[in-house]
């Protein structure tokens, strides 16, 4: 997928003739990537502060690892580059990924394997894939290639803001990816929830136990030793499943608990809420025959 690329008279900014289409998401939807005009910088970046009075000053106050607010952005933003580590999308175009690997290396960021250790996923089309979900569960920014180039001509971090990824189309149905960013670094998606998964969840247990620990739930391999009250699964706990493994869920759904399709916390990421009654499973199962000495042996 083409994009179109940075204007030549503003280095740090985009075309402004208007947006850029994507060939198409995962679901089949067209959408548009909106990239806003970022700061004008023509001019580059001043001799290095090490070699300033000031900047042997500030070393001897202990201003070592973080520049102080008064100094230029400029200098703050060189002093932030060693931090940035970045994950490319596997979908990115070959030309603009080798392109983009450049850009890294002359600007001295890193490149991350996983969004846990990433400052920064870059992409250009959203697709719901383990790093995209796992880069917004963590509300580390997901942004277009457009950024680093912008970083790359401006010779520094640019706010990347302007350079969040967007989907129209989604948008339309009240999806935000700027929103669920922000919505997923102030309040982590199942903090306080305690999640057991059954064997078969799709797409994988792998992926649903890694995408549980980045929304800062925590996961049980065993109800066994969980505390029950009247025999009844406490509310914090969260049962994600299929239907495939309806005779797991059993010993669960005959004291009373709610079991949940992975979508419950898939979709959750992406729209950084969790909708229980769209994504419940097995809503007629009603209490009627008494556990076998098998179902037990889950619970006791």
């Amino acid at each position: 997928m083409q994009f179109g690329k940075l204007g030549d008279r503003r280095p740090s900014s985009v075309d402004p003739s208007g947006n850029m289409k994507s060939d198409a998401l995962s679901t089949g939807c067209s959408m548009t990537l909106q990239v806003f005009e970022g700061s004008d910088k023509t001019k580059k970046p001043c001799d290095p502060l090490s070699r300033s009075p000031l900047m042997k000053e500030l070393m001897r106050l202990g201003y070592v690892e973080s520049l102080p607010d008064f100094l230029p952005k400029d200098s703050r933003r060189r002093k932030a580059m060693v931090k940035v580590c970045i994950l490319f999308s596997q979908n990115l175009n070959t030309s603009i990924l080798k392109q983009q690997r450049k850009i890294v290396a002359r600007l001295g960021f890193s490149i991350a394997s996983c969004s846990s250790d990433a400052t920064h996923f870059v992409t250009d089309r959203f697709v719901r894939t383990r790093n995209m979900l796992e880069a917004i569960a963590l509300g580390k920014p997901v942004v277009t290639h457009l950024w680093l180039e912008s970083c790359d001509q401006a010779g520094y971090v640019i706010d990347e803001k302007s350079y969040i990824l967007r989907d129209e189309k989604k948008e339309e149905i009240g999806f935000s990816m700027p929103l669920s960013l922000t919505r997923a670094s102030r309040r982590p998606l199942l903090k306080g929830h305690r999640v057991f998964i059954t064997p078969n969840v799709k797409p994988g247990i792998d992926v649903i136990n890694v995408l549980v620990k980045a929304v800062h739930g925590q996961v049980l391999q065993s109800i066994k030793n969980v505390k029950t009250k009247d025999k009844v699964i406490p509310d914090d706990i969260l049962v994600l499943s299929c239907e495939e493994d309806y005779k797991i869920c059993l010993p669960f759904l005959q004291k009373g608990a709610s079991i949940y399709d992975s979508e419950l916390l898939l979709n959750g990421v992406v729209t950084q809420k969790l909708e229980y009654e769209r994504y419940q499973l097995f809503k007629d199962f009603r209490r009627k025959q008494p556990l076998t000495s098998g179902d037990t042996a889950i619970l006791s």
